[in-house]
């Protein structure tokens, strides 16, 4: 479980970074003035700011509902051997 989440973590960072030069590239590159650009880069901010704030809170959210179903899982276990071993 541990191995799916480092993945996971990984490509959403390598996501996130390449969204980030890519998007920056792409202004620097662009003919426009450098108001327009310093405006269009800080939007761009905003927006990545944005959407790393909503992959986190979702990632959070996962990783809540794990937490949550594998305490279950562990009680149902800890009840069980107690049964096994009383009998």
């Amino acid at each position: 479980m541990s191995k799916n989440n480092d993945k996971l973590t990984g490509f959403l960072t390598g996501f996130i970074a390449g969204g980030i030069v890519g998007g920056i590239l792409a202004m620097l590159y662009a003919p426009m003035s450098g108001k327009r650009l310093r405006k269009k880069i800080g939007q761009t901010k905003d927006d990545i700011i944005e959407d790393a704030a909503e992959y986190y809170e979702a990632g959070k959210e996962k990783a809540e509902g794990i937490i949550k179903e594998g305490k279950k899982k562990a009680e149902t276990l800890i009840n069980e051997a107690k049964k096994m071993v009383s009998n």
